[in-house]
């Protein structure tokens, strides 16, 4: 299911299939229960189980334990998760609302799929979006895997015996070992699957606007050598024009579609991911007092600043190729076609002028400058703390 993702060759004569860009989301889907091409009763009460023991019970159990912890320094490493774990199961609800309108994405990116033909087109498809995929998902598989990684080895250096987080149980978890190990075993089992969520909810903007920024460039490559084939008659020049012009049509849809899915599950994320790298910092400079503390908290931040990066990175190339394409509109040879062509081309042109920059709630921008600004933020609010 996954080798059109984590491919490590160029495919070749392989078929162009930016559907398979999405293989691990929806693989991560199915691992939740959802999603999953089966009427069974037991897949429907595992999606009941994981609903309310994971999606629900576990920032409830988290979120009650804040009020419960001692000390401040209790306080803050249990913010960091619960934050964390909050905006995971809001982004989850957000996310499965809206896996209709995803499906009908991918619906229309197997149509542009189909319009890819040249050589060139299919070699670049391979080298800058299939990769580009594979390195977000490279990116954010070992990102987590460290993360929960350094959060096992925390729990295990530890002399005495506590939760991987400071929590709630409706029983003494310090009762006796049994008690103990189950209490522990539902946190590494519980956040294991919320990393599974997570992983679903941050790599589908990144990798929606990877796959759309290609598409863009590859219907700019397209639309620039029409009415350069000899063997071509100019009604022909002007049909393959008319499809560049419903190509970019099936664009615009997809970037409605995919600002509608991310509107607010990036808002969200910006929110929590600003809120995290702030509190992460002040845990890890004023209360952190062992090696392995050092090593997890660190992992964690790095982790909050991985969650934002590429889906910034490929929002602001997303829109740097839609402000490229009247240029390459430009560069077809419109001038010895028909008087419809041209007509074509100039509606088509001012089209293509319109501005597009995917949002996160109509409020921040996904681009490069919202990433340092939200950095910016969690040191404004870092400075702030640090002076009460």
């Amino acid at each position: 299911m996954l080798k059109n993702v984590f491919i490590f060759k160029p495919a070749g004569n392989a078929a162009v299939d930016s559907v398979a860009c999405f293989d691990i989301f929806w693989m991560c889907w199915k691992l939740n229960g959802i999603a999953v091409n089966s009427n069974k009763w037991y897949i429907t009460l595992y999606d009941i189980a994981v609903n309310i023991f994971i999606t629900i019970f576990y920032p409830i159990h988290l979120t009650v334990g804040l009020f419960m912890v001692p000390t401040l320094a209790d306080v803050f490493k249990n913010l960091a998760i619960n934050i964390t774990d909050v905006a995971c199961s809001t982004k989850h609800y957000l996310f499965r609302y809206k896996l209709p309108k995803i499906r009908e994405l991918q619906r229309l990116l197997k149509q542009l799929d189909e319009r890819v033909l040249a050589p060139n087109e299919r070699e670049y498809f391979d080298k800058k979006i299939r990769l580009g995929v594979r390195n977000i998902m490279l990116l954010f598989c070992a990102s987590y895997a460290a993360d929960a990684l350094a959060s096992a080895i925390d729990v295990l250096s530890k002399n005495e015996r506590e939760l991987m987080y400071p929590a709630w149980f409706p029983f003494d978890w310090s009762a006796n070992r049994f008690t103990y190990y189950g209490a522990v075993f539902y946190q590494i089992f519980g956040v294991s699957l919320q990393i599974v969520q997570n992983l679903a909810h941050d790599t589908f903007a990144p990798v929606g606007l990877c796959v759309i920024s290609g598409q863009v460039r590859l219907l700019a490559m397209r639309v620039s050598k029409v009415g350069y084939d000899e063997s071509k008659s100019l009604a022909q020049n002007e049909q393959e024009l008319n499809e560049c012009i419903e190509d970019h049509k099936k664009l615009l849809r997809i970037f409605d579609l995919m600002q509608d899915v991310f509107w607010y599950t990036q808002l969200v994320q910006f929110s929590s991911v600003g809120l995290n790298i702030c509190l992460t910092v002040v845990f890890l400079l004023l209360f952190v007092d062992n090696l392995f503390g050092y090593v997890y908290y660190t992992v964690y931040f790095i982790s909050m600043a991985i969650e934002l990066l590429p889906a910034c990175y490929y929002g602001s190339n997303m829109q740097e190729e839609f402000q490229n394409l009247p240029y390459a509109i430009f560069k077809c040879n419109w001038i010895p076609q028909r008087r419809g062509f041209q007509q074509n081309l100039r509606i088509f042109t001012e089209l293509s002028h319109k501005q597009l920059t995917p949002t996160a709630g109509g409020i921040i921008n996904i681009h490069l400058t919202s990433f340092v600004a939200t950095c910016k933020m969690a040191y404004s609010l870092y400075t702030m703390l640090m002076n009460i």
